[in-house]
């Protein structure tokens, strides 16, 4: 019996690539000075790969001189989890004394009681009918977080305020052991909102798992309050409410030729910034070549921020100087554009590029004969919609985009991270069957019957369906501008393989002027940045490293030949 409830936990609880447990290991409590936080109630939504999959309510209350969390819990990918409770007590000092779970995971009933006593923990455990008790000893001053009740982070978000980089925090993922999460680095952002300006301490973290260590940022207020928790190997986000709202964008400082700037779309308008050279000669005619920048699916702002570094404002400095206008844009329903991203599909973001293109166009300072689009992972299939419909695009690169149906993709991305994760053999097959099931059940190819309703309901939507019927191949042989192809070596999100896919379908092409241009960078991962060997253990280091020159030269140097003055 212990054995199973065991399994089903580490199936259930730990389905992908979150937090596992390594050996025995014991850590002191910090001295640092403790923070207080401000009590009251939280909302957050989760989004896997971008998706809207999850809400969670919590408060933070300080009663009988102990801090209580208390949330509620819907989480429908990538499994479905319903939670009626989730209640954590830490004492005053902030160490463990009680945690209580119930709720339901696809369907069946599960309670999990935890009860601290100094280095001491007794774990109560029942599935379904299934009970077991197990007592192991742990960190006294340990942060507990049960894998998916991200509520829990709560705890984690005051004691990283406590820390200084390099420290450690002993982390307890009930009920089934221990880790440790390293503190990197920490960096503040400024939040533009309609109600004031927001300050975000990030702080850049590492879970040492045993298998892969896993990468994080904790978004911390003023307050000493989660805001944002960012798992990005898993492409899972957890983000406050207030922080979602459309009118919020991270403030970067500004580039002397930047142009805040508005552009009417279907019933909306979406923001961004063009940014004009400044130390380099004009052009002649007072016409420059202009570049759109094209986010990918999961970018929460216009300039793509990952791990505390602004992967667009770096590439879109970097074009600047190379004689290029560049523009940058918040996705539909993201930062400071308008639009209801949960009802838009692939060519509805197309749509949007098309009309940022006509903008551009519209410009006396634009060179109509140069306008370019630069996809970045998904986002690349967006430019070669809008390219297809639009030739009013002169050329189109695709960088880190990948050469295979959005079916496929979220197929062979999945394995991957079961397979990092640790997963078994029986149990990547499992999860893998489920998600074949989902899409073929979103395609309108196969049946919902055993999938809850939950999941149904974020999964069934336009944009996972859009994204799922998507094929590049047909896009592509559509496509009569030129191509450039720019695939990092150590990619592991999308594989290097999927670059000559891409070319050899470009390459069927026989219209005049449809070339295709590949390009492989060695050493460089999917976020652009130099890497020894592209995995997620090294995602942090993007917080003290940029992305690579490589990237932009070769762009700068394919548009000047492919589109001469």
């Amino acid at each position: 019996m212990l054995t199973c409830v065991r399994q089903y936990l580490q199936q259930g609880l730990c389905l992908t690539c979150l937090l596992c447990v390594s050996g025995t290991l014991f850590f002191s409590a910090s001295a640092q000075t403790r923070s207080v936080p401000a009590p009251g109630e939280s909302i957050f939504r989760v989004f896997v790969r971008a998706a809207p999959s999850g809400l969670i309510t919590s408060t933070l209350a300080q009663e009988d001189n102990q801090w209580i969390l208390r949330a509620t819990n819907q989480i429908t990918a990538p499994l479905d989890l319903q939670t009626q409770l989730f209640e954590m007590t830490y004492d005053s000092e902030w160490r463990p004394r009680h945690l209580r779970i119930s709720g339901t995971r696809n369907r069946e009933l599960f309670n999990i009681e935890s009860t601290f006593g100094g280095d001491i923990v007794t774990n109560d455990v029942q599935i379904g009918s299934e009970a077991t008790t197990t007592e192991e000893r742990i960190d006294a001053a340990s942060i507990v977080l049960p894998n998916f009740f991200f509520a829990a982070y709560e705890a984690l978000a005051i004691r990283l305020t406590m820390l200084q980089p390099g420290d450690q925090v002993p982390i307890y993922v009930a009920p089934r052991g221990y880790i440790t999460a390293r503190l990197n680095s920490v960096n503040t952002l400024q939040l533009d909102t309609a109600d004031g300006n927001l300050l975000a301490t990030v702080y850049h973290i590492t879970f040492d798992n045993p298998n892969d260590p896993i990468s994080a940022e904790v978004w911390v207020d003023e307050r000493s309050r989660l805001m944002r928790v960012t798992l990005p190997s898993a492409s899972i986000d957890v983000a406050r409410q207030d922080i979602l709202a459309v009118s919020t964008r991270v403030a970067s400082p500004p580039h002397p030729g930047d142009e805040t700037i508005r552009v009417g779309a279907a019933g909306f308008s979406l923001a961004g910034t063009l940014t004009k050279p400044v130390n380099v000669p004009s052009p002649t005619n007072g016409r420059w070549p202009t570049i759109l920048l094209v986010p990918d699916s999961v970018s929460s702002d216009r300039d793509v921020t990952f791990s505390g570094i602004p992967i667009f404002r770096q590439l879109s400095d970097a074009l600047v100087e190379n004689g290029f206008m560049v523009m940058r844009f918040d996705k539909r329903g993201v930062g400071q554009s308008g639009g209801r991203p949960e009802s838009a599909t692939l060519e509805d973001y197309a749509d949007d590029v098309r009309e940022l293109v006509r903008y551009l166009e519209r410009r006396p300072d634009v060179d109509r004969e140069r306008i370019i689009l630069v996809g970045y992972s998904d986002g690349g299939w967006v430019s070669l919609v809008a390219a297809r419909r639009e030739n009013k695009i002169k050329a189109v690169a695709l960088i880190a985009t990948a050469g295979i149906s959005g079916n496929e993709l979220v197929l062979e991305q999945q394995a991957t991270l079961l397979t990092s994760a640790g997963n078994s053999n029986i149990e990547r097959q499992e999860n893998i069957a489920l998600q074949q099931q989902v899409n073929r059940a979103v395609l309108n190819e196969g049946s919902w019957e055993g999938i809850s309703e939950a999941v149904r309901a974020q999964a069934n939507t336009p944009w996972f369906r859009s994204m799922l019927a998507f094929e590049p191949e047909s896009a592509i042989e559509r496509v009569r501008q030129p191509l450039l192809v720019l695939q990092g070596e150590l990619d592991r999100q999308t594989l290097p393989y999927h670059a000559e896919r891409l070319e050899n379908i470009a390459n069927r092409r026989t219209r005049a002027g449809a070339t295709v241009e590949v390009s492989t960078l060695p050493g460089i991962d999917h976020h652009l940045k130099t890497s020894t060997n592209g995995n997620n253990s090294e995602y942090l280091s993007l917080s003290s490293q940029g992305i690579s020159p490589t990237v932009s030269t070769k762009l700068a140097d394919w548009i000047k030949r492919t589109l001469p003055e």
